[in-house]
């Protein structure tokens, strides 16, 4: 399945939804040499919820998450990575998104705390590759 990059409402929601998420977040320092692509962090959110990313790729100033759509009303120790999905623009249990980029500042911002290690798939790194094509930014 491709999925095209585009400009407008998705695209809008999906900042919003992260500015947010940043914004309610604890602003302690995390450790980036505890992060590892693959990884699965419990990360905080701005409603007192948290959810789970996966780091996809690590670079110098940017590092690649998954946010997937679970939310949880406290930080998890364990989760099986089995139940963790993403969910469509329009859902309206909670939003994912499949990749974003993020400044190495605004990852920490979020609190993260590493859960467990996991294998990233070539099929997770779609929205990598066009970022890379297009010479995205990060947030």
């Amino acid at each position: 399945m491709k999925v095209k990059f585009r400009r407008g409402f998705p695209y809008l929601v999906s900042v919003v939804g992260i500015a947010l998420m940043l914004l309610g977040c604890d602003q302690r320092k995390s450790t980036s040499e505890d992060w590892h692509a693959g990884g699965l962090y419990s990360i905080c959110e701005d409603n007192g919820q948290f959810s789970v990313v996966k780091i996809l790729v690590l670079e110098p100033e940017a590092v690649h998450v998954r946010i997937y759509k679970q939310r949880f009303s406290s930080r998890l120790t364990s989760v099986d990575p089995a139940s963790l999905t993403l969910g469509r623009i329009d859902d309206k249990e909670a939003f994912s998104i499949g990749h974003i980029p993020l400044s190495r500042n605004s990852f920490a911002a979020l609190d993260p705390v590493f859960i467990s290690q996991q294998s990233v798939s070539d099929n997770e790194l779609e929205g990598y590759k066009m970022w890379k094509e297009a010479s995205g930014k990060t947030f």
